[in-house]
């Protein structure tokens, strides 16, 4: 900020007089001219000068030492650089109102982005339900008409015969016994395999668009499917996350271990030799007490009788002269 303005003293480049509109649209900076008599409209645009939107501003704040000067940074959107705009006001509160307002015009864009954000995620959840409630609904009335077709077909057909068309699959299935007597074991014996090899697909009598079908269920809900996916993908992205932050954790432990034993080791090493050195001092100071035992001795007996002359006097009380 006080380059800047330094910059422009230096270059003898003067201020201009300017208007501030701060809206949800954005600070826009308007030059302050006086309306000539024979201009009849205004044209705002010859006089703006700049018009920064408020997603595009991220700092403004005012000058540590003169209150009246106050900038803000604004990232262009043409060639995607920074600018800075200085500004001085003739009060304090001017320049206070001013930043203010700049902070809770971002406050307000934050806020209703936040609302529009919710909005559209709640049109596109209740645009994704109803579409899904209403499509196996769909997909139900359109199967249902040939899965009762073949029902009709099979209760008409009481004598055991087989149909070569089920629908979906095309392998043979055999109708279920619908009270007709029995046609002999031969019968029995080709209805039983029949059903064996008919259990892969939906017998005639059961509705093709009924939801235990996996057809019907992968062809009626495929937002459901989707929405399984990107919750499984959630899930692994979890378990990954999950994953790294154990590792980290054991990362950390293993540093912890590793620098405590190598500080214990260290302590162990001060504590060997801080009892090596107080071994040699130890040593020390019984050889000096060793050598002045033998001095004492020594004295003792170069002059056995000033010991026991002297220590009397030592005692006594001294008769000064008058």
């Amino acid at each position: 900020m006080r380059r800047i303005r330094y910059e422009f003293k230096a270059k003898n480049i003067k201020k201009k007089k300017v208007n501030i509109v701060i809206s949800v649209d954005g600070v826009k900076v308007i030059l302050r001219k006086k309306q000539k008599r024979k201009e009849r409209a205004w044209d705002e645009g010859r006089m703006v000068v700049m018009h920064d939107p408020v997603y595009r501003i991220f700092y403004v704040s005012h000058d540590s030492q003169d209150l009246k000067i106050f900038s803000y940074i604004a990232r262009d959107g043409a060639n995607n650089s920074f600018r800075c705009n200085v500004f001085k006001s003739k009060k304090k509160t001017q320049a206070m109102r001013v930043v203010r307002t700049v902070g809770q015009a971002f406050e307000v864009c934050h806020k209703l982005s936040l609302q529009h954000a919710l909005q559209n995620a709640d049109g596109q959840a209740d645009g994704a339900s109803n579409n899904s409630a209403d499509d196996p609904h769909v997909e139900g009335l359109q199967l249902a008409g040939p899965a009762m077709a073949d029902g009709e077909h099979a209760r008409a057909d009481s004598d055991g015969t087989y149909l070569s068309d089920c629908g979906a699959c095309e392998l043979p299935l055999a109708l279920p016994d619908l009270g007709a007597p029995n046609g002999g074991p031969g019968l029995k014996d080709r209805s039983g395999q029949d059903n064996e090899k008919g259990s892969l697909c939906p017998s005639a009598g059961q509705p093709l668009g009924s939801p235990g079908s996996p057809c019907s269920s992968a062809s009626a809900t495929p937002l459901a499917s989707q929405h399984c996916l990107q919750l499984l993908q959630h899930q692994l992205l979890q378990q990954q996350q999950q994953t790294q932050v154990a590792v980290a954790q054991v990362q950390l432990l293993k540093d912890q271990l590793s620098a405590e034993t190598t500080a214990r080791i260290e302590a162990q090493a001060r504590v060997r030799q801080l009892l090596l050195t107080n071994r040699d001092l130890l040593q020390h100071v019984s050889l000096l007490v060793r050598q002045l035992k033998e001095l004492e001795i020594k004295a003792q007996l170069r002059h056995p009788g000033e010991g026991q002359g002297t220590a009397p006097l030592s005692g006594a009380p001294r008769d000064t002269e008058r």
